[in-house]
């Protein structure tokens, strides 16, 4: 029982010794947070955006260093994670990038998350008065103009912060999907047609199918024919207008005259315009949207100033 005691009495003091020696060594040698800190600094992007949910670069770099992800920085990309990841010997799940804006990161974020690189400011020029305001908001300068002069926003530099909608008095910038790159389709004529003569008149389809077996795009073109003739652009491109590529080969086995090409290319001009209209239409009604939510909150705010001011009367009886 003694020698138990003993053994007991030893690795008390032992423990208690250990616990001593990690609270000097916690105490004594820290690790120096601002070297590490300056060195997350460095490599950050400073476009000074917020969108990391921090007011700048420094103050996220200093979180970093305290041991916040390193994944929040939009701007930045998969390129600063790599860098970040391998200064302070971290991982990251690369798919967070973008998704985590300031409202993310004080618990009032959006269900789902457009990223913020998808995200581009547009400036409806013919509204802009030029005051300045935006331009002065911008982190990275991606807004030129001059006051009482026409902005415009270089798509390329924008990271989509956001920070320059609310200084905008007139409402005239919102934030639109980064447009993609896109190649307009050309019209491709293999071949000149050989049995349709541009002087003859043309005659009724009669439905030889001729011009089927001869579309690449398995298409039915005696079929579209009859929608285009009555301008039923819609259910024209439910049966596949739009892929049809412009060979004219169907014009050389129509043993009508019919100029099919022709159709067929108004046809997909109307529907270019009809998704032109609706675009526009679409964004207009966000644009609406977005001045209602806009001026609601403002109201709102000038209403709580007022009864805070009204709260204050009770020593001022001259404010009632």
């Amino acid at each position: 029982m003694g020698e138990l005691v003993g053994i007991l009495s030893v690795l008390g003091a032992l423990g208690g010794a250990l616990g001593i020696g990690l609270a000097w060594a916690d105490r004594r040698l820290r690790p120096d947070t601002e070297s590490v800190a300056d060195a997350v600094n460095a490599l950050l992007p400073q476009t000074q955006c917020a969108q990391c949910g921090y007011p700048g670069c420094r103050p996220y770099a200093e979180a970093v260093a305290a041991g916040a992800p390193i994944d929040l920085c939009p701007p930045g990309g998969q390129e600063t994670i790599r860098s970040l990841g391998k200064l302070l010997g971290r991982a990251s799940i690369p798919t967070s990038v973008g998704t985590v804006g300031p409202s993310a990161v004080a618990g009032a974020g959006r269900a789902e998350a457009v990223p913020a690189t998808a995200l581009v400011a547009r400036i409806d020029e013919s509204r802009c008065i030029g005051c300045y305001r935006c331009i002065q908001a911008c982190p990275v300068d991606a807004i030129v103009g001059a006051p009482q002069l026409m902005h415009t926003v270089l798509a390329d530099q924008c990271t989509g912060c956001e920070l320059c909608l609310e200084p905008c008095p007139v409402d005239c910038i919102e934030l639109i999907s980064r447009p993609a790159p896109t190649v307009e389709r050309p019209l491709r004529i293999i071949a000149r047609p050989r049995n349709r003569d541009p002087q003859s008149a043309e005659l009724p389809c009669i439905r030889c199918g001729k011009c089927e077996d001869a579309c690449p795009e398995l298409l039915m073109p005696q079929e579209l024919l009859w929608y285009a003739s009555g301008d039923a652009w819609d259910e024209a491109h439910v049966r596949g207008l739009d892929d049809c590529i412009e060979c004219g080969l169907c014009n050389q086995v129509c043993p009508s005259n019919i100029d099919l090409l022709r159709h067929f290319s108004r046809g997909r001009m109307a529907l270019k315009a009809q998704e032109e209209k609706r675009v526009l239409a679409q964004a207009a009604k966000a644009r609406f949207d977005k001045h209602l939510a806009r001026v609601e909150a403002r109201a709102a705010e000038r209403e709580q100033r007022r009864r805070q001011r009204l709260g204050e009367s009770a020593d001022r009886p001259w404010l009632r």
